[in-house]
């Protein structure tokens, strides 16, 4: 009998989705993916699995009634600021309006701990990122090969800022030395004209970065840590918008070591040559780094499955 039924309105909530609802075998339900949808679908399982806020919503609009959330990204938050009013915004771990989950599925302490004092009376589990093991490896092909992505503009925090106006003009400096992926956050729709003025082939999927990059640059995005884990380097570029004293943990700060850090763009070409070399205190850093993030780094279906099962039942 289907215990479960998924629900993504977007393909990068999906991805999450499908390991564990594969891992469910028999117990998973129907995956429901796009954006229209009548109330109470027919034959529902009782129990709707997310990956996001907004997919909480929506799930609960179709009258699913328990809900289980697994994290979509590296269970970033923004909570280094605990009397500012929007330290709980609902989009990350510890956010409000969750009351009805009754399972909370993390990559880390990190996430776990936030989601934990908000609802004591939750079930969390730490299972790592169900995405990881499906990452595409390396295809062969002419390298280096740098791939460079952008957060997008959100206003919430500095920190959730993107770092586009301060390293724009560098990274066309980078393309008379290295072959230029552009990529950027999928939210992000207003890129497209700044590649095609660099002449730099825009690649939409994260997948095909992972199938094509030696080394990835980026401001702030789970996808930072998403291909430092397939074993390749990264560049973490630093906006002057982002807070030292501040600590909202991983990316800002414990885990930004994932990669070599830059803080202007003057540094930026210096910092991709570097990253490249592999050197074995950067590898060390990032590996220290990825550990923080993903804990465990393999097996996250497996054990979201089993804790949906053990929860749910």
């Amino acid at each position: 009998m289907a215990l479960v039924d998924a629900y993504a309105s977007t393909p990068w909530y999906l991805e999450h989705l499908e390991p564990i609802m594969a891992s469910l075998g028999t117990l998973a339900g129907v995956t429901r993916a796009g954006r229209k949808f009548r109330p109470r679908p027919p034959g529902m399982a009782p129990v709707a699995l997310v990956a996001s806020y907004g997919d909480l919503t929506i799930a609960r609009h179709l009258g699913y009634k328990r809900f289980v959330l697994t994290q979509h990204g590296a269970g970033q938050s923004y909570g280094g600021e605990p009397k500012n009013p929007r330290a709980d915004y609902p989009s990350y771990p510890g956010g409000r309006n969750h009351s009805d989950v009754g399972l909370f599925l993390v990559p880390n302490e990190h996430a776990a701990g936030r989601w934990r004092a908000k609802y004591p009376q939750a079930a969390v589990r730490v299972v790592g990122c169900p995405k990881l093991d499906h990452l595409p490896s390396r295809r062969p092909g002419p390298s280096p090969v740098v791939a460079v992505s952008f957060h997008w503009e959100f206003k919430l925090f500095p920190e959730t800022r993107s770092a586009w106006p301060e390293y724009g003009r560098s990274v066309g400096d980078l393309v008379k030395s290295y072959t230029i992926l552009g990529h950027g956050h999928p939210r992000r729709t207003d890129l497209r004209r700044y590649w095609t003025r660099l002449g730099v082939e825009q690649v939409r999927t994260f997948d095909e970065v992972c199938r094509r990059a030696d080394v990835y640059v980026c401001d702030n995005s789970s996808t930072l840590f998403e291909f430092a884990a397939t074993g390749r380097p990264v560049v973490v570029l630093n906006s002057r918008e982002y807070r030292r004293d501040i600590h909202h943990g991983l990316r800002f700060w414990d885990a930004a070591g994932v990669g070599i850090q830059v803080d202007r763009g003057t540094e930026l070409a210096a910092a991709v040559e570097r990253a490249l070399e592999m050197r074995p205190d950067d590898v060390a850093a990032r590996e220290a780094a990825i550990d923080v993030v993903y804990q465990p780094r393999h097996g996250a279906a497996d054990l979201a499955a089993a804790a949906i099962a053990a929860w749910a039942r």
